[in-house]
């Protein structure tokens, strides 16, 4: 990882394990690629949150792990990507919207450059898209008025 990338991640305590900040530098990594758009044949997203569920359960079990609010955090996180990629599986715009609807992002952010969580943009950007999708699905079945066609003839 390039010496900028990891300078956006915030600092975990001095204390905090080897896994935790390889954690923390996944999950930055994570964050900043479910905001940028992906082509649907994008693997690695999927993959890396994959990690996470593994890297988080590690920490869980680890004798000296975070406090609990910071596991929590992580954890909410981490739950937010997965329910972002499995909203984006479904077909339909209206069910993607529902879906996003029940995600929670996080609470804090991630980086310390980072006014609003990162998960909280994600989630704003992705129900606007959402949103965009079931307008343009609406309009596109609704037949345009300037256009008339007889049934019987085709004019």
């Amino acid at each position: 990882m390039a010496p900028a990338e990891g300078a956006e991640c915030r600092w975990v305590a001095m204390a905090a394990s080897r896994l935790e900040l390889n954690l923390v530098r996944l999950l930055c990594r994570c964050e900043a690629m479910a905001a940028e758009k992906r082509d649907p044949d994008e693997w690695r997203l999927e993959k890396y949150v994959g990690a996470l569920e593994d890297m988080l359960q590690a920490l869980k079990a680890q004798a000296s792990k975070p406090a609990s609010e910071v596991i929590n955090e992580y954890s909410r996180k981490v739950d937010f990507l997965k329910g972002m990629l499995q909203a984006e599986k479904l077909t339909s715009s209206s069910e993607k919207a529902l879906a996003n609807q029940f995600l929670a992002p996080g609470r804090v952010p991630t980086t310390a450059r980072e006014r609003v969580p990162a998960t909280k943009t994600v989630h704003l950007q992705s129900r606007a898209r959402y949103t965009s999708e079931m307008r343009s699905e609406l309009l596109d079945s609704i037949p345009d008025p300037r256009i008339s066609t007889c049934h019987r003839c085709g004019h």
